[in-house]
């Protein structure tokens, strides 16, 4: 039983309504997950190589120690990406 006057509170807003229901996405076939994938994979080497190729001055302007944008570009490609600041 609730405890809110239902004067004040006609709904009880801490009772699920049972005409609300949580809706789950289909899932993706194999085929297509693994095509996410690889494309995440292709981006994050890419972005990696390109950042291994931005030179000292431009990192400090954008606020990115060097050595840490070294250390990003050097991880693999399966790797998220960590903070660079």
């Amino acid at each position: 039983m609730s405890h809110l006057r239902p004067d004040l509170f006609p709904v009880d807003p801490f009772t699920p309504d049972p005409a609300v229901q949580s809706v789950r996405a289909p899932r993706l076939p194999l085929h297509r997950r693994l095509l996410a994938v690889f494309r995440l994979w292709r981006d994050r080497a890419r972005t990696r190589h390109a950042l291994g190729e931005i030179d000292a001055r431009s990192l400090r302007d954008a606020g990115i120690a060097p050595a840490q944008a070294a250390f990003e570009a050097s991880q693999p490609f399966w790797r998220r990406p960590g903070s660079l600041r």
